[in-house]
C-alpha cells in the first residue's frame, strides 16, 4: 500500500466562492492550488473598472459561510461593508419611502464592492497556497487527471500542466470545468435561460457638500421602480453609489439618440437626473456596456471523486434576491459538513487521479442535497425582480408586508437559530427542516441561514395559500352576511307590502 499522502485539490476561479474554498480545504488539511485567469488583485485599487460588476448584498448566509471557515473574515467584512436597512422607494413625484427589510429585529444587508470583497479573499490566502494568476484553463484530460493552462509567464511551453485528485471548478457561469466535465457525462442535466433584459451600470458621484459625501441616504438600498423596468443604486465607502438600471433590451433598442435618452431619464428618473447630473448620467449610459442576465443550472454538479461545480458555475442566477453571492458562499458551507459527514480524511493512500469511492459519494452527497435549494434561490431570483420594479408601488403589497409583519409578532417563529448559533461546526448545515410560526419570506432567505431555499420557498407557498383562503372565507362570510341582512330587509318591506 502506498505512503499516506495529502489530497489534492486544484480550484479554478480565485474569485470570491473559489478563495473561500480554497481557504476552507487548506483547513482542512489538503493540498490546494489555485488558477485565475485575471491579475492578482492583492495591493491594486480596488474600483470597478469593467462596468459590468454589480455591487455585493452580503447577508447572513454569506456571512455564515466565512465564519465558518474563519470568524475574522465576516467580522472583517461586517465592518468594511456598509449596512442597508430596508429599501428606499423612489417615486416619480419625488416622494422617497423607506421599506424596511427587518422592522422588527431591525437587520440589515450589507453593501460591499466586488473587487474589495476579492481581494480581502484573496489576501487571506497562506503562503502554502499556490496561486497562479494569469493562468487560463485551457483543457482537462480525466483519464489521466491532468489539467493544462496558458500563462504568458510561461512563453516557452506550450501548457503548464498539473495533476488533481479533485478539481473544483468555480470558474463563473461560462465554466470549462463544466464543459470538460459535460463531455465525461452525458446524463447532466443542463439548462441556461436569458431575461429579456439588460443592464447598464451608471455612477452617482461623491457630494463633498453632504455628510459622509453621500448624496443620498447610505443605510437603504434605493430603487426608482418602473414597471417595466428600474434603476437601482447600493452605496461605496467613499460616498458613491454604484447605479444599475435594468431595462428590457426592445425598451432599449427605442432610445437612439442622446436626446432620446434625456427624454428618458428625465421623465422617468428626474431625481437622479437632479442628483447625478444629466451630462453625467447621459455619458454613463451611451459609453458603459449592456449586460447580459442569465439563470443556469447544473444537475449533477458532480463527477466520480474527480470534479465538482461551486457557485455560479453550477447555478448562475439573476441578481434581484441579492442572493447569488450568498449561496456561493454558502456553498462552501454546505461542502466542508458534507466532507466532514462523511468523515473524509485529508489524507490518503492512493495514487494521485486514481478515484476514491468515499470522496466520490460525498461529493454526490453535496449535489444531491444541493439540488433542491438551488432550484428554489433561482426561481426565488427571477420572482423578485417583478416585486423590485413593480410590485413595491402595489397597495396589496404594502398590505402584505403589513400583515406579515403583525402575524410575525403573533405567531412567532420559535427558532432564533439565525442570531443565537454559529452552524460552522454542524454536520447538518440546515437543522431548521421546517419553519414553525410565521415568517416574512425575506427573512427565511436573507436573514435565516439555517433555513434551506427550498424551506423558504414551501413555507411562503403554504403562508400565501393560508392568506388567500383567510381572504376568500372573509369575503364568502362578507357576502353571506349581506345576503342575510338583505334577506331581512326584504321580509320587513313584503311585511309591510
Amino acid at each position: 500500500m502506498s505512503e499516506a499522502r495529502s489530497r489534492k485539490v486544484l480550484v479554478i476561479g480565485a474569485g470570491p466562492v473559489g478563495a473561500l474554498t480554497a481557504l476552507s480545504l487548506h483547513r482542512r488539511g489538503w493540498e490546494v492550488e489555485i488558477w485565475e485567469s485575471r491579475d492578482d488583485p492583492r495591493g491594486k485599487d480596488t474600483a470597478p473598472s469593467n462596468l459590468r460588476s454589480i455591487n455585493l448584498a452580503i447577508s447572513a448566509r454569506g456571512l455564515e459561510a466565512l465564519r465558518s471557515v474563519d470568524p475574522s473574515l465576516a467580522e472583517q467584512f461586517q465592518n468594511e461593508a456598509i449596512p442597508m436597512k430596508g429599501r428606499m422607494i423612489h417615486h416619480t413625484d419625488g416622494k422617497q419611502e423607506s421599506q424596511l427589510y427587518d422592522p422588527i429585529n431591525g437587520q440589515c444587508i450589507n453593501s460591499i464592492g466586488r473587487p474589495l470583497l476579492n481581494q480581502r479573499l484573496v489576501e487571506s490566502l497562506p503562503d502554502t497556497i499556490k496561486l497562479r494568476f494569469n493562468t487560463k484553463l485551457s483543457r482537462i484530460d480525466f483519464d489521466r487527471k491532468q489539467a493544462y493552462g496558458s500563462s504568458p509567464e510561461y512563453k516557452e511551453a506550450d501548457d503548464i500542466g498539473t495533476g488533481f485528485d479533485l478539481i473544483i471548478g468555480a470558474d463563473g457561469s461560462w465554466s470549462k470545468v463544466r464543459t470538460a466535465m459535460m463531455r465525461m457525462e452525458s446524463r447532466i442535466d443542463f439548462s441556461q435561460s436569458f431575461i429579456p433584459h439588460a443592464y447598464i451600470e451608471l455612477h452617482m458621484p461623491a457630494d463633498p457638500t453632504k455628510p459622509g459625501g453621500y448624496a443620498i441616504d447610505k443605510n437603504h438600498l434605493h430603487i426608482w421602480p418602473r414597471h417595466s423596468f428600474m434603476l437601482i443604486g447600493l452605496p461605496n465607502k467613499d460616498g458613491s453609489f454604484t447605479l444599475t438600471l435594468f431595462i428590457p433590451f426592445a425598451s432599449l433598442a427605442t432610445i437612439k439618440t442622446r436626446d432620446a435618452a434625456s427624454a428618458f431619464f428625465r421623465e422617468h428618473f428626474p431625481s437622479a437626473v437632479e442628483i447625478v447630473g444629466e451630462k453625467k448620467l447621459l455619458d454613463d449610459f451611451e459609453n458603459n456596456p449592456r449586460g447580459n442576465l442569465v439563470t443556469i443550472n447544473c444537475t449533477p454538479s458532480v463527477w466520480s471523486s474527480h470534479a465538482l461545480l461551486l457557485g455560479d458555475a453550477s447555478h448562475s442566477m439573476v441578481p434581484f434576491y441579492g442572493q447569488g453571492l450568498n449561496c456561493g458562499l454558502e456553498d462552501v458551507r454546505v461542502l466542508n459538513s458534507v466532507l466532514e459527514k462523511h468523515k473524509i480524511t485529508p489524507t490518503t493512500s492512493l495514487k494521485l487521479g486514481e478515484t476514491d469511492p468515499s470522496l466520490e459519494l460525498a461529493l454526490k452527497a453535496y449535489s444531491v442535497e444541493r439540488q433542491a435549494d438551488l432550484k428554489a434561490i433561482c426561481e426565488l431570483a427571477l420572482q423578485n425582480y417583478t416585486e423590485m420594479r413593480s410590485h413595491v408601488l402595489s397597495p396589496l403589497h404594502h398590505l402584505r408586508r403589513t400583515l406579515d409583519s403583525l402575524l410575525t409578532r403573533l405567531i412567532p417563529s420559535s427558532s432564533k437559530l439565525a442570531t443565537s448559533l454559529h452552524l460552522s461546526l454542524n454536520t447538518d448545515p440546515f437543522p431548521t427542516k421546517r419553519v414553525k410560526g410565521w415568517t416574512s419570506l425575506y427573512e427565511m432567505v436573507t436573514f435565516r441561514p439555517d433555513v434551506p431555499y427550498s424551506e423558504a420557498l414551501r413555507k411562503e407557498r403554504w403562508q400565501r395559500d393560508v392568506m388567500a383562503w383567510t381572504g376568500y372565507v372573509s369575503g364568502l362570510l362578507a357576502l353571506g352576511g349581506a345576503g342575510v341582512v338583505g334577506l331581512s330587509l326584504a321580509r320587513k318591506w313584503f311585511d309591510r307590502r
